[in-house]
């Protein structure tokens, strides 16, 4: 009951009306007991006094009548101890242990001080509570013995006990009318809350049109409904723009951070010279470049309907292209300690677009490099093979069993965990978006691997002139919006 609001309402509500009764208990309790034995204290106060005045002004040889007199009228124990720690005279009711902790430090406080002193200690017959006072006896300026008066509380104590179990019974029982009265209290409070659960779970499912249509008679539930009425309307008209973009941005802005990262540690590692300096910078500018034009491209995706851009294609020298991405990613390799092995054939043409080949390549290395041991290779590899520029990207990591080769280019699909050496990296989205780049180029793309053997990924383009260039929408590679939140 209590993992719910209502639930958690009423226990606060019982919660409160128990820490009120526990402190009016204590209160009261406290109150009590300290009126009750000080009336206790004064009366034996009152009635050591009076016994101690006869005793002074009378001869130590009528001490002993005195004291049987006042004991045999006096309902609890009666002692004198002398100032030499003998017991001088114990009535038949005596039964408290003058050698008892509280007691010693009474007598002793009563002979030092010449005040009387109180302590409380317990019966030596049957164990009940007694209320003790060490009353000092003073003889020509000196105390010459100490009288002790025992007062059995245990009276007193049934009362409070008695107390104790009515109020707790009457407690138990105003918690249980509180618990009741609490719940029906919750419940009716936030039944308007029911509608508002019902329309933002049909919200979270995908249905944007839905409006809250209850009005409360609380305030508080009308400003709600109406301010939720109007954020659910704000969300219809921005929610699949705003899907898209946030979940691509973190998909294809992580690579070349990442790249700038690596080349910016690099450089500070030691001093270079300026020389050195400029080519970094060239390196890192051109990093930037890319993270822009990729940010102005989700930006654009954002803002156009159901993908309706057309995608630029122009000559694309392959060549060149897979020689610098490969140089971008040597001083980060080199910094894991993962060797890049570039081999790639002079005067390789394409038609395409560029950015989406560059982004291609990119995420294939960087699938190898995640996938790749220390101090082992990754080959980066473009050639031309009957009409067709050839790109293979092999690494020299665990390989992919064969059952999870089919399915390997499927959104959110991830291989096994143990073939990559940096857990967390990767939200099983890169290698198809490859896929739908290299689609869009009239090209393949597939995997050759062995567990234990590594695995090369391959990519065939026709060449420029090879076959007449197909105008190709831009939303065939673009990842389609009902899934794009779940990057």
């Amino acid at each position: 009951m209590f993992r719910t609001f209502r639930g958690r309402l009423a226990l606060l509500y019982i919660g409160l009306e128990l820490a009120t009764l526990l402190f009016a208990a204590a209160v009261l309790y406290t109150a009590l007991s300290n009126r009750v034995y000080y009336e206790v204290d004064e009366q034996m106060i009152s009635q050591a006094t009076s016994l101690s005045n006869e005793l002074e002004s009378s001869p130590f040889s009528f001490w002993s009548g005195h004291l049987s007199s006042f004991a045999n009228h006096y309902p609890g124990a009666v002692q004198l101890i002398g100032s030499n720690g003998l017991i001088l005279f114990r009535s038949d009711r005596s039964l408290i242990d003058k050698g008892g902790n509280d007691v010693s430090r009474a007598l002793g406080h009563a002979f030092r001080s010449g005040t009387p002193a109180f302590a409380s200690t317990e019966s030596l017959l049957n164990k009940d509570n007694v209320r003790v006072i060490a009353f000092p006896i003073h003889r020509a300026d000196r105390i010459v013995a100490t009288l002790i008066l025992g007062h059995a509380t245990g009276d007193i104590q049934a009362v409070f006990n008695l107390l104790y179990l009515l109020g707790g019974i009457l407690g138990a029982i105003s918690i249980v009318i509180s618990a009741v009265a609490g719940y029906y209290m919750a419940k009716r409070a936030l039944e308007p809350i029911q509608e508002i659960t019902s329309t933002a779970r049909g919200v979270a499912a995908g249905d944007l049109s839905r409006r809250l249509k209850s009005e409360s008679q609380d305030k508080e539930i009308r400003v709600l409904v109406r301010v939720l009425n109007k954020m659910f309307a704000d969300l219809e008209a921005s929610f699949q723009g705003q899907k898209r973009f946030t979940a691509d941005a973190s998909h294809e802005l992580r690579l070349p951070l990442t790249i700038l990262k690596g080349e910016i540690e690099v450089a500070l590692r030691h001093p270079r010279s300026e020389k050195e300096y400029q080519q970094i910078l060239r390196q890192q500018l051109g990093t930037i470049n890319r993270i822009q034009h990729i940010v102005n491209d989700l930006l654009t995706l954002a803002r156009a309907d159901a993908g309706q851009l057309e995608m630029v294609q122009s000559p694309v020298d392959l060549s060149l292209l897979l020689q610098e991405v490969g140089q971008q990613h040597l001083i980060l390799f080199d910094s894991q300690n993962v060797k890049l092995n570039m081999e790639i054939e002079d005067d390789l043409e394409i038609m395409g677009e560029s950015s989406q080949i560059e982004r291609t390549v990119m995420n294939l290395l960087s699938n190898a490099f995640k996938h790749a041991p220390e101090h082992s290779t990754i080959n980066l590899s473009g050639k031309a093979v009957d009409g067709s520029a050839i790109i293979t990207i092999s690494d020299e990591g665990a390989g992919i069993a064969e059952a999870q080769q089919e399915h390997l280019f499927e959104r959110f699909f991830r291989a096994d965990d143990a073939r990559c050496r940096k857990e967390g990296e990767g939200a099983g989205l890169g290698l198809a978006i490859c896929k739908r780049i290299v689609d869009a180029h009239g090209g393949d793309i597939w995997v050759v691997s062995q567990p234990g053997e590594g695995a090369a990924f391959m990519i065939r383009i026709p060449l420029s002139g090879a076959d007449p260039v197909l105008k190709k929408r831009l939303d065939n590679i673009l990842i389609d919006p009902e899934s794009a939140d779940n990057l």
